[in-house]
Order: structure tokens, then C-alpha cells, then sequence
């Protein structure tokens, strides 16, 4: 035996099953489903009618979106109240939403969207500039 104590086929065999070990986890993770890809997406919109942002959004980017590839590949929901002061109420949100105004509080700033991939929201944000910016990369992210 070497000094130090190990056999010289050891090593070649610590080799050999560190290799076997590397090539199952590439296949089993090639594999599995990727993250990024949902089996279910919805888009939630969250607004009201006395929100000047709100409007412009439905009149200027909403048009666009309902038209384009991604907005087939998603669940769009909506929750608009009349005013913002009433956008938590309960009258406005469906059932099975309401799980997600939990999170908003009372302090929420619409337009709002939330992208909800198997039902976990991975994506809360708000504004004109964070719906370019931040949703419509995410939707098409995760419908590809």
C-alpha cells in the first residue's frame, strides 16, 4: 500500500463514481421540468375607474397585450373597483382571488398586475414602467 494509507485503485475508483455521480444528476435534471416554465399562468389586473394610470393603461397597453401571442397562453383576471378607495372590498374580488389580496394591504398602488405561476405569485408590480419592465418580461418568461 502507498504511503498515506489509500490503495492505488481507489482513487480511480473515487473518480469513476464521482463521474457516474455528475452524469445521473445532468440527466435527471435535463430531465425534470424547468422552473421557468409553468404548467398554469394567470395575470391578475388589478385596478379602478377613478385611477387616471389605471385608465391609461386599459386605453394605451392593455389593447396591445390582449392581441399579442402571450395573452393567449395565460388565465387574465381582473379586479376593478370604482374607486380606489373600495379596491379591497370584498364586493370586487372574486372567491377564488381573494388568497392574493391577503398580500396587498392597504397601502397598494395601482395598476397593479400579479403573474401567479402554479399558484404561487412570482411577480407583484406596479406602474406603467414596472408593467414593461417587469410583468410582460416575467409572461413571457414563463410562457415560451
Amino acid at each position: 500500500m502507498p504511503s498515506g494509507g489509500v490503495r492505488a485503485g481507489s482513487g480511480i475508483a473515487a473518480i469513476g463514481f464521482a463521474v457516474a455521480v455528475a452524469a445521473a444528476a445532468v440527466a435527471w435534471t435535463s430531465s425534470a421540468p424547468s422552473p421557468a416554465v409553468a404548467r398554469e399562468v394567470t395575470l391578475l389586473y388589478v385596478g379602478a375607474d377613478d385611477c387616471a394610470p389605471c385608465r391609461a393603461w386599459q386605453r394605451d397597453d392593455a389593447p396591445a397585450f390582449r392581441t399579442a401571442p402571450e395573452f393567449a397562453r395565460v388565465a387574465y383576471r381582473e379586479v376593478k373597483a370604482p374607486s380606489v378607495l373600495d379596491l379591497l372590498k370584498d364586493e370586487y374580488w372574486p372567491d377564488d382571488l381573494r388568497r392574493h389580496r391577503e398580500r396587498l394591504g392597504r397601502g397598494v398602488a395601482v395598476p397593479l398586475w400579479l403573474v401567479v405561476a402554479d399558484a404561487v405569485v412570482v411577480e407583484q408590480a406596479f406602474g406603467a414602467r414596472q408593467w414593461r419592465e417587469a410583468v410582460l418580461p416575467r409572461l413571457r418568461s414563463l410562457v415560451r
